[in-house]
This record gives structure tokens, sequence and C-alpha cells, in this order.
């Protein structure tokens, strides 16, 4: 006779080798999602960004919508202390900088994983915000058109 389990996502009791098949189910999938999220953080690498409504010497295929992404930091105690000294001896904060850039950074790269993932392979018209909440926390906003877009002969 097989034992007998409780699974812990529905509650019900299922055989060990039931459980077991389960399992190696659920680590088959584990591992299709790896390999589709490596994919497309590879396609998503090679994805054109641009501020402008097209890209020289290509034409827009196919709109394929807009997407937005939104990065919200907080400054931090050092950053907060260190843009103080900076204000008040009319020098540039670098600590703010520093934390904005990769910010950019990783929204942008966000942006591109999502325009990978619905297939397009540029993504134009891209705008980029930054607005201040309280709490001492910055946003960045940066949304864009997702295209395919092909060179034109």
């Amino acid at each position: 006779m097989a034992a007998v389990a409780i699974d812990s996502d529905s509650g019900l009791y299922i055989c060990s080798t039931c459980e077991s098949e389960a399992e190696t189910e659920r680590a088959v999938e584990e591992q299709l999602e790896r390999q589709r999220t490596e994919g497309l953080l590879k396609v998503s690498q090679k994805i054109v960004v641009t501020t402008t409504p097209g890209i020289d010497g290509y034409r827009v295929r196919q709109y394929l919508g807009t997407e937005s992404v939104e990065f919200v930091i907080g400054t931090g105690v050092f950053s907060e202390v260190s843009s103080s000294f900076a204000d008040f001896f009319g020098l540039r904060s670098s600590a703010f900088e520093q934390k904005l850039r990769h910010a950019k950074e990783y929204a942008m790269n966000a942006l591109k994983f999502l325009a990978a993932e619905k297939g397009a392979n540029a993504v134009v018209a891209v705008d980029i915000d930054y607005t201040e909440f309280s709490g001492n926390r910055i946003a960045i906003i940066i949304n864009g058109t997702l295209v395919r877009a092909e060179p034109i002969s």
C-alpha cells in the first residue's frame, strides 16, 4: 500500500507516487521558466530604445502597444545627509545621482524585458519621468511604444 500525504497547495490527500510525480512536474516547469527568462534576457539586451518616434533606417512594421515601468527608491539617511552638505556648499549630490542612475538603468532593463516578452524588437517614443513622494521616496517612470521594426531595403 502506498503512503498517503497531504498536498500543501490543495490540502488533498495524495499517494506518495503521485506526490513524487507532481514534484518532478513542478521541477520541470521551474526549469522551463528559468530557460524562458534567460532567453528573454538575452533578447532584451538587443532591444533598441529611443526617445524619437522612429528609428533611422528602419520602418515600424507593427505597433504592439504602450508599456510603462515604475521604480520607486528610498533616498536613505546617508543620501539625505550627504545631500544636505552638498546643498549647503553648492555641490552636486553624487549619492542621489548614483541612486537615480542605477534606478533608471534597472527600469530601462525592465522595459526592455517587457518588450522582449511581447515580441517587440524596439521601444520608440520613450519618456522618462521622475517624481517625489513623501517619506523621502523618488519614483522613476519610463514608458514607451513597443514596436516591431524592420530595416528599410
